[in-house]
Parts: structure tokens; C-alpha cells; sequence
């Protein structure tokens, strides 16, 4: 079969199944991190139904899911999530008996041109540093590095909680905060924030779907004298059917200080009491302090993955 016969079109519901096999035979390694639980992703892909009504309704999608099938196979898959002038792209998948024929390329250019009809300036994603294939792809499009990602995993350990320096706490705040998207983005390394632009908020219509979602995910604001220096954001997407995810987002001024090792900490204690077997978190290879704190924990590197980006 030739890249002509492939046809792309918006994920319905009937392709759960087919999905998630190609899932299961895209990432094995991950998946084997990471944990699967298909319950849960089946409850998650059912609220894309409602998402895609909406989205329709109002004419600026937010998160948008395409499959690629050949003779009524899906034989790959891309989303795109907007952030204001740019668009993320994201699992991008071909089934590895499909490989080689264009099946890539054809759903990448979807993408990149879905990106552009509804406005985007920029397209912007992340893949292996050691997929080799995957990124000679998207360097023939046009796509360059600009930030290296470390990712880090580790196992709940039992033992008393790092604790926090003096004069910083945390506040518990909403998943959809606009001051904590602002304040992500003033805490990523210049030449990113760069790259990403201003973030935009999640749009009223896609909230309460997201609430939704299956899982644990909190977010709390590290405060110092009165003010946000930061945000910690902890995940279960499977509960104790995989592993968790934290993430924290430092003001530079505020890092090295001991708040890393607090922080990753606490994560790793409520890892443990909902029962996940492992810890996921990542840092910017820039970020010295989190690199620092991840290996001084205790804290195994996985892989390394690139962040891309080309104008459109």
C-alpha cells in the first residue's frame, strides 16, 4: 500500500479498540514504565465524543485526535492541543508492520496543516533522542531542536519526607489557574518560553470534560512571603494501576534552595500511600537544580527526549 491510499480522519468512538493496539505495539517501553490500565483509557477516549461536538459548535478547537487508516486498518494516529499561536503535536504513531511507506510523513503533513488552518504560527513536539527514524522525519520537514528533556523514574521508597526550607509552603490551587500558566511559563528556560509562546487558558467548554477524566491530578502553588515562586503538579492518570507523575515548575530565583528535593519528595510519599509502584518526573537538561535533586534522591534516568519546533 502507497501513502495515497491512506486516508486521515477525526477519531470516532468505533476506533477504541484499534487504537489502543497500536498503542500497545508503538510503545512498548513506555507502556511498561508508565503502566496501562485500558478501562481507563476507554473512559477517557468516550469523552471525546462530547469534545468533538463542541469543538464543532464553536469553531476553535482546543485538542484535536486524527487516525490514519489503509482498507479499513488504522494504521496511525496524531493529536494537536493549541496553545495560543502554536499547536502541540503529539502521538504520533504508525503501526511497526506499516513503517517505510509514507504512512508518517502523510499524517505529519495532516497535522501541519491542520495547524494552519486554524491559524497556528508554530507547530512544536517531542521524540526520542535515540529514534532515529522519527527525527530524521521531522528535521526533512523543517523541524529543529530547541530544548533536550531528561526523564527520571523512581520507585515510592518508605522514610521520612524531605522537608521544606524555611518560608515556603504550599497552597492547594484549580488544575485550570491562569496565574499558575503564567507562572509555568515565566519558570521554563528562556529559549523555550521562547518557542512556546504565552500560554493560553483552557477554554470554558473543555474543563468540565477534563474534570472528568480518569485518575488523581492535583496542583498546589509553592508561596514564599505572600507570593507564588512555583508549581507542583502531582498525577495518577491510572492510580495504582501505573505509575505517578510530578511535575514542578521553579522560578529561577528561587531554585537550588532545597524546594526540589521537598517537593519530589512529597510526590514520592503520595505515590506510595494511593499505591503507585513508580515515580515519574522529567527536567530541562538546562535546569541543573532539578537534575541535581532527581539524582540525589535516588531518581534513575530513562531516556532523553528533544523538543522540536518549525515555523508555519
Amino acid at each position: 500500500m502507497a501513502a495515497s491510499d491512506l486516508r486521515i480522519r477525526e477519531f470516532a468512538r468505533r476506533d477504541t479498540g484499534q487504537v489502543i493496539e497500536l498503542l500497545r505495539a508503538s510503545f512498548p517501553r513506555e507502556l511498561e514504565i508508565s503502566g496501562f490500565d485500558e478501562a481507563a483509557v476507554r473512559k477517557s477516549v468516550r469523552l471525546y465524543g462530547p469534545l468533538k461536538v463542541v469543538q464543532h459548535l464553536f469553531r476553535r478547537p482546543f485538542a484535536l485526535f486524527y487516525v490514519g487508516e489503509v482498507g479499513g486498518e488504522i494504521v496511525g494516529t496524531v493529536s494537536l492541543n493549541r496553545e495560543r499561536g502554536s499547536w502541540y503535536i503529539g502521538t504520533v504513531m504508525v503501526a511497526p508492520e506499516h513503517r517505510r511507506k509514507g504512512y508518517g510523513r502523510a499524517i505529519l503533513e495532516h497535522a501541519l496543516e491542520v495547524a494552519r488552518t486554524f491559524g497556528g504560527k508554530r507547530a512544536i513536539l517531542h521524540v526520542l533522542e535515540d529514534n532515529l527514524p522519527a527525527r530524521g522525519l521531522y528535521e526533512s520537514a523543517g523541524f529543529r531542536t530547541f530544548e533536550r528533556v531528561v526523564h527520571f523514574v523512581r520507585e515510592p521508597p518508605e522514610g521520612e519526607e524531605v522537608l521544606f526550607p524555611a518560608g515556603y509552603t504550599l497552597s492547594k490551587i484549580d488544575l485550570f489557574d491562569r496565574q499558575a500558566l503564567r507562572l509555568v511559563h515565566a519558570a521554563r528556560e528562556p529559549e523555550s518560553a521562547e518557542v512556546y509562546g504565552e500560554p493560553e487558558p483552557t477554554p470554558w467548554y473543555i474543563r468540565p470534560l477534563a474534570r472528568l477524566q480518569p485518575g488523581i491530578r492535583e496542583r498546589y502553588a509553592v508561596v514564599h512571603s505572600g507570593r507564588w515562586v512555583g508549581i507542583y503538579t502531582f498525577a495518577a492518570p491510572f492510580r495504582e494501576k501505573g505509575a505517578a507523575n510530578a511535575s514542578l515548575a521553579i522560578l529561577p530565583e528561587h531554585r537550588g534552595q532545597g524546594l526540589e528535593e521537598a517537593l519530589l519528595s512529597r510526590a514520592l510519599r503520595r505515590a506510595r500511600e494511593i499505591g503507585c509502584p513508580r515515580l515519574l518526573t522529567r527536567a530541562d537538561e538546562r535546569n541543573t537544580a532539578l537534575l541535581s535533586a532527581c539524582e540525589r534522591l535516588g531518581f534513575e534516568r530513562l531516556y532523553v527526549m528533544e523538543g522540536m519546533y518549525r515555523d508555519l
